[in-house]
Formats: structure tokens, C-alpha cells, sequence
């Protein structure tokens, strides 16, 4: 039986997405449980816990899928537990079609991100990393509040306005969330650890290939994510590349955990992209994961398996990001 403590669940449709909605929550003291799917749910819960998050690991399937792993995840909560829908901040994935599992009602949507200047402005979403308006109401399916979201305090006004509603949204509607439940502000970022890291990017976003291009660390490239044998390094980034022919982003996924199956696990894990983080963390036998927190914003910290896991959705972060994530594996910082 879950804890009594337990106070919400977070529903996301892949795992970066689960860990940023949840690390707000984690950085401020409050007890996070990961799942990473569906039917790894119920052993989350079990550990008790204040925040089960869950990847539903419905981004990239079809329709009649995704609504099935919504589905199972949705009968494993408690009735009655307060739900906070998350969303790709750019409108990726099922999202009509998820949202109607769940029940009709007032319903607020904030994908807005404002400490990443990503902006919701007269329906749309905008910003960094938006090259064209992404308008958010077609793309629901029912009737929600979009309020226009330009910065913390925006969002603040919106949920506290929104006391009943389904929230939808990502990392910023997840972190005035937490705000409001733990009455702090700050969070606190959880140390990594070294010397040993392993950084695999799985991820194609230009946003991540800049971060990639600014480190000072040895490169092994993995064509359609095939690994090959790798150099004695402590800190060592496997980037998966363009291959012989066109290859899924599962496909990719599954080929980077099988080659990292064969190597020692590292003392930290960084992972970028949600597929690739589900596919790696399942190939070293994780289920489930204890959240931490955030070692730099939008960054999520998770432990499991022995290992210090870091994980980034492919779109945030500055040219510096992974730099800062490599001076701090140095350091153990």
C-alpha cells in the first residue's frame, strides 16, 4: 500500500520529462519516487513516498498505445490523489489524446518554462528554442485555461488562481507547484560524483549538439547508436551519430544500452534524451529511482543502481550546460 504521505503524482510521457516535472519537488525537501513506466508503477508507491513520478513511455508510439500506458498508470494511483499532467513545453507527443483519460473539468495548461524563456503569449507557445508560435488549444482536445505566462510570477498568479484544476504544463508549472506546497522558494542541488563519468548523448536537438561541441572531453561517436570499444577514459562523452542508413530514435536508444551494457557502470550517469535515458536505465536493470533533485536547473539528479544519474531533456540548457555538468563530476560538486 502506498504511504500516507503521499500527496501527488506526476504523469509524464517520457522519463526526462518525469524527472524535470519532479525534481522541483525533490530540490525542496519532499520525497520523490521515479517509475520508470507504467507497470513499474506500483513498486514506486510502495516505497512510500510524498511525489511518485512515472514515465508513461508514451512519446513515441502510437496513439492506441499511448492511451493504454496512460491508462495503466492513471488505475495504479490512489482515487482521489491530485494528478499533474506533464507535457513537452513545445506540444510533442499525444497530448489530446492522454488528456482524455482523464476526468472533464477545469483544466489549466502553463507549458511555459520562464527561467529558460520559454513563454506562453496569447495561446502560444514562444521563446527560446521556438522558432515558429506553437498555438496550444488545438493541439488539447478539451476545453483549458492558457493563461499567458511570461515569467515565475505569471505562473504563480495562474495556478494559485487554479486551486481544483487538472494541471497541465512542464518544468515551470511543476516548479510553482512546488513552491506552493513545500512554502519554499530555493531548492537545493544535490552533489555529483567522480571521478568516473559517462556522458550519452542520444538527443540530435541543436540546442544539445552546441552543448556537445563546447566540451573539452574525449568524444567517441556511435553510428544510429552503435557503441564501439571504448578508450580508458575517466570522463569519456559517446554521442550517437548518423549511421549507414535512417534509424529510429528507439532504435538508437536501444543500440546505446546494449553497448553500455558491456562496460563498468560509471560513478555518474549523464543521459540526454528521453528514449535514450529509458532504454540505458532499463538495460542496467533500473525500475525505479530515488530523485534527489537538480544539479543545475533542468537538470535532474536521480540515484539508483549505484550510480549518481543525471538526465536532460535534449531542448534546455545554455552552450555551458554540459561543461558545468563535467567541471562538477571533476570536482564532485
Amino acid at each position: 500500500m502506498p504511504d500516507v504521505t503521499l500527496r501527488l503524482a506526476i504523469i509524464a510521457d517520457d522519463l526526462t520529462g518525469a524527472l524535470d516535472a519532479a525534481a522541483p519537488f525533490a530540490g525542496r525537501g519532499l520525497s520523490v519516487q521515479v517509475a520508470l513506466s507504467s507497470a513499474d508503477l506500483p513498486e514506486a508507491l510502495a516505497a512510500g513516498t510524498d511525489v511518485v513520478t512515472v514515465s508513461t513511455r508514451s512519446r513515441e508510439v502510437t496513439e492506441a498505445e499511448a492511451c493504454a500506458m496512460v491508462a495503466e498508470a492513471v488505475a495504479a494511483l490512489p482515487p482521489g490523489l491530485p494528478v499533474f499532467k506533464k507535457i513537452d513545453s513545445r506540444m510533442k507527443g499525444h497530448i489530446a489524446a492522454e488528456l482524455a483519460l482523464f476526468p472533464e473539468g477545469p483544466t489549466l495548461v502553463a507549458p511555459a518554462i520562464p527561467d529558460f524563456d520559454r513563454r506562453v503569449e496569447d495561446g502560444c507557445v514562444t521563446g527560446f528554442g521556438v522558432e515558429t508560435p506553437i498555438a496550444i488549444a488545438p493541439l488539447l482536445g478539451r476545453p483549458a485555461s492558457i493563461p499567458d505566462i511570461r515569467s515565475e510570477a505569471d505562473m504563480r498568479r495562474a495556478i494559485d488562481a487554479a486551486p481544483d484544476a487538472l494541471l497541465v504544463g512542464a518544468r515551470g508549472l511543476a516548479e510553482a507547484l512546488a513552491c506552493r506546497m513545500t512554502g519554499r522558494d530555493a531548492a537545493m542541488a544535490p552533489p555529483l560524483t567522480g571521478p568516473r563519468g559517462t556522458l550519452v548523448i542520444g538527443s540530435r536537438d541543436p540546442i544539445t549538439l552546441a552543448q556537445v561541441a563546447a566540451l573539452d572531453v574525449p568524444r567517441v561517436s556511435a553510428p544510429n547508436g552503435v557503441v564501439p570499444p571504448l578508450p580508458p577514459q575517466d570522463l569519456l562523452v559517446i554521442q550517437a551519430t548518423q549511421g549507414d542508413h535512417e534509424a529510429t530514435g528507439l532504435e538508437v536508444a536501444a543500440n546505446l544500452a546494449q553497448g553500455l551494457r558491456d562496460h563498468p557502470a560509471p560513478d555518474t550517469l549523464f543521459l540526454t534524451g528521453g528514449a535514450t535515458a529509458e532504454a540505458i536505465l532499463t538495460g542496467y536493470g533500473i525500475r525505479t529511482m530515488r530523485l534527489l533533485g537538480e544539479c543545475l536547473p533542468g537538470l535532474p539528479v536521480a540515484q539508483a543502481g549505484g550510480m549518481i544519474i543525471v538526465a536532460k531533456s535534449g531542448g534546455f540548457g545554455t552552450p555551458d550546460t554540459l561543461a558545468q555538468v563535467v567541471a562538477k563530476i571533476r570536482t564532485g560538486g
